[in-house]
């Protein structure tokens, strides 16, 4: 799938791209974070088929979602591959960890321990794909990705 970028002066950057129905996306993204979604069925349409605005938030939580943080829908043979190399994990950091009150990148956890933070459950709030400027804070469960080594790893990190 080819992507184009538009820079849009004042307002922020545009996506435009195909689906594989042949049908045209467009994405806004606005300076403020807003995001404008544009659906058009014909290429050659003027009038997009509907849109869908959404704040930076809203955004990003559909971004998780996209991006399978909650749920991936694999089928038998990948799932049976994946669990065989790879191990999701949720990983609660304890107050007195190592790690605790730390940003992503000091903390040199994917250095450290070769696992990736894919999410973090704070409380109610989830935070799909994490900056690497996020804070790692007591209590937070970590969503982590990697062999089991590597989430063992990061598991007594959590811990110690």
């Amino acid at each position: 799938m080819q992507i184009k970028t538009t820079e849009l002066p004042g307002i922020g950057k545009r996506y435009s791209f195909k689906t594989a129905e042949d049908e045209q996306v467009t994405v806004i993204l606005h300076h403020n974070g807003s995001r404008e979604i544009y659906h058009f069925s014909k290429d050659e349409e003027d009038d997009p088929d509907f849109t869908l605005t959404l704040t930076d938030e809203e955004a990003r939580q559909l971004g998780t979602i996209l991006l399978g943080v909650d749920y991936q829908p694999v089928s038998d043979d990948r799932v049976e591959l994946f669990l065989k190399t790879l191990r999701l994990e949720w990983l609660e950091v304890k107050p007195d960890s190592c790690i605790a009150n730390q940003k992503i990148i000091d903390s040199k956890l994917r250095t450290r321990t070769g696992a990736t933070i894919i999410g973090i459950q704070r409380g109610e709030t989830i935070i799909g794909s994490p900056d690497v400027n996020e804070v790692i804070m007591p209590g937070d469960v970590l969503m982590v990705i990697g062999n089991r080594d590597q989430t063992k790893s990061l598991d007594n990190l959590c811990k110690a």
